[in-house]
């Protein structure tokens, strides 16, 4: 398999932005980053580095495990900005994030993080949502990127056009800039020389302001959602890991083991090894075949006959497959990878073939709901923030009358909750005397007041004699 390049326009973009902004570049590793990012991304493209040595014949664990990740964040997302006029401007805009935003999380999820910037287009906040692959911070304190330059490129004719936004906010003059350069090349590996805006052509990112200064905002106006897990590729990195980082040698053993599995059915399918002279020739071929079989049934074998019996060679190739064994070695592998990636039992693995004791499996239940529960709280921050910096452009864009808001969170329960555990404490909780039944069949059936009065045993009887019966 040819790999993909390597990042190119990212270690050029690295260079030209530390020629436009020699102070501002950071200083940690960043090639390991880069490497770590491409790896995790081939996996994910299921184009793993060690594909030749499963002859192409992958599980594709990695796109499958960055899906459900996203999939147990957003399952019962819900979330709503309300308030005033403004309010209800900031949720159209907001709106056009949320309809993506389970499927951007999923490749925040394969790569690490995902940055989310808005930008205004004829009086409309729109939602621009970079991996972090695809651009580069510049400086960070307290962990929180505050400036970082992203990476844009179109092609027009025989010319690529290259943007290079650098973004920037100061804790000091509490302010964000927003500074945009643009390179003209007839080379795509080449990003060629600056050019003025006004020279651009009218089509081509109109009526961008190559600099803009946003005042009196406390934050910066892009939001940047990582994986909260520990970088353990570079400690200084203000970047996240892939939600698989931990797993990389365990996904590679799985298509390796997954491959060993597809073999053993190939290499044990039913053959007859036979004599030429079992053989026969077909009018008009060369070669020698049966009358009546499948052609990969028969192998012919090329053996001198013995001139003391009447017997040709023919010999049945059946053995017993060793499919069990193998998929039970693929199965604990799965576990494995379960267990590095904080997801449960039986999300990979086959969930009716577990050995593990009960204590084990509601152990990796809780590991699960808390790395769940992690990415929802910082991604309901990283939402805020975004919001914060729609409502701050439209403050300096004029985009709807000023006014207050506030935003409200869902994220449900079913993922997040050990329901065994709730339901029991609820349960004694109701047997001890502290909380009325009909509470506990509101929470256990999600019925109103009256349908859980009716549900209880005693309500029926009662309704019974109220009415005048026997």
């Amino acid at each position: 398999m040819k790999r993909r390049a390597k990042y190119v326009f990212l270690s050029w973009l690295r260079t030209l932005v530390n020629k436009l902004s020699p102070d501002d570049i950071v200083s940690y590793h960043y090639d390991d980053m880069e490497d770590a990012m491409e790896d995790w991304l081939e996996i994910y493209a299921d184009e793993p580095r060690w594909s030749n040595a499963c002859h192409g014949k992958t599980l594709n664990l990695g796109a499958t495990i960055a899906s459900e990740f996203a999939r147990l964040i957003m399952i019962e997302f819900e979330s709503k900005i309300t308030g005033s006029k403004r309010a209800d401007y900031l949720q159209e805009q907001y709106e056009k994030l949320t309809k993506q935003l389970r499927v951007r999380l999923e490749a925040g999820c394969t790569v690490g993080g995902i940055m989310l910037k808005p930008y205004v287009r004829n009086g409309v906040i729109l939602p621009d949502c970079n991996t972090q692959d695809k651009f580069i911070p510049l400086s960070y304190s307290n962990g929180i990127i505050t400036a970082a330059a992203f990476f844009n490129q179109e092609v027009k004719g025989k010319n690529y056009y290259t943007r290079i936004e650098k973004q920037t906010y100061s804790y000091e003059n509490k302010s964000h800039t927003i500074e945009s350069h643009f390179f003209v090349s007839s080379n795509p590996d080449n990003i060629g020389s600056e050019i003025k805006p006004e020279n651009l052509d009218s089509k081509m990112w109109a009526g961008i302001d190559p600099y803009i200064v946003i005042n009196d905002v406390d934050r910066p106006l892009f939001a940047f959602w990582k994986v909260p897990f520990a970088n353990h590729i570079e400690s200084d990195s203000p970047l996240g890991v892939s939600v698989y980082s931990r797993a990389v040698k365990l996904l590679n053993e799985a298509d390796l083991q997954w491959d060993r599995y597809l073999w053993e059915f190939e290499g044990g399918e039913l053959a007859v090894d036979a004599g030429e002279e079992v053989l026969r020739q077909r009018p008009g071929e060369k070669s020698l075949e049966t009358a009546s079989t499948r052609d990969r049934l028969f192998r012919k074998i090329n053996i001198d006959s013995d001139s003391n019996s009447d017997k040709s060679f023919y010999e049945v190739f059946n053995p017993n497959l060793r499919d069990e064994n193998y998929a039970r070695g693929l199965n604990e592998i799965l576990r494995r990878i379960e267990w590095n990636c904080s997801l449960a039992y039986g999300t990979l693995s086959n969930p009716e073939n577990v050995d593990k004791t009960a204590e084990e499996i509601k152990a990796s239940k809780q590991r699960s709901y808390t790395a769940v529960s992690d990415m929802q709280s910082s991604l309901e921050s990283v939402l805020e923030d975004y919001i914060y910096a729609c409502n701050a452009m439209a403050d300096a864009c004029n985009l709807a009358p000023s006014g207050e808001y506030e935003v409200s969170f869902n994220w449900g329960d079913g993922v997040l909750e050990d329901k065994d555990k709730e339901q029991a404490i609820q349960l004694n909780e109701v047997n001890s005397g502290i909380r009325k039944k009909t509470d506990y069949l509101k929470w256990r059936y999600g019925v109103d007041d009256k349908q859980a009065t009716e549900m209880l045993p005693e309500s029926g009887v009662q309704s019974f004699f109220n009415e005048g019966g026997a």
